[in-house]
């Protein structure tokens, strides 16, 4: 059995995999600051979190464990916070005028011979990372700086 908060978590991370890392993307789309953020959280932030809590351990004493263990915990669980929003956000629909484009951008690239899996209607942001990295994949720059 598995438990909603894990499949967002884990739908969060896959998100971040498939989405793009391209510049070009930076003023449309929040996701590569969000993506980019959780991953360096991920690789520092439990240590850092384990050398704040030694530090206070060592000048403030058991006294103030259950304190020191609270910023250890908040610390250490900010990755997940960025996993779970992406989670989120790959399930959440594509809002009217980003559906029209990512249509567009389909049928732009079903001309061009590549063929696209089915999508059912509206789409959500997963489908579009999906696209977009298909289309950075497959495409030349020239069409993909008419659509960004």
């Amino acid at each position: 059995m598995q438990y909603p908060l894990y499949t967002t978590l884990r739908a969060g991370r896959e998100y971040s995999k498939q989405w793009p890392a391209k510049a070009e993307l930076n003023g449309l789309f929040v996701e590569n600051k969000v993506i980019l953020l959780t991953s360096v959280a991920w690789r520092y932030l439990p240590a850092l979190a384990l050398v704040c809590a030694a530090v206070q351990l060592s000048y403030l004493g058991l006294a103030h464990l259950p304190q020191i263990i609270t910023m250890l915990v908040f610390l250490a669980a900010l990755p997940l916070q960025g996993w779970y929003w992406l989670g989120v956000r790959s399930a959440t629909p594509l809002p009217p005028s980003i559906a029209a484009w990512y249509q567009h951008i389909s049928q732009q690239m079903q001309q061009h011979g590549i063929q696209l899996a089915p999508v059912s209607q509206p789409g959500s942001y997963k489908d579009l990372a999906l696209l977009l990295q298909k289309a950075y994949q497959q495409l030349d720059k020239t069409f993909i700086k008419q659509w960004l």
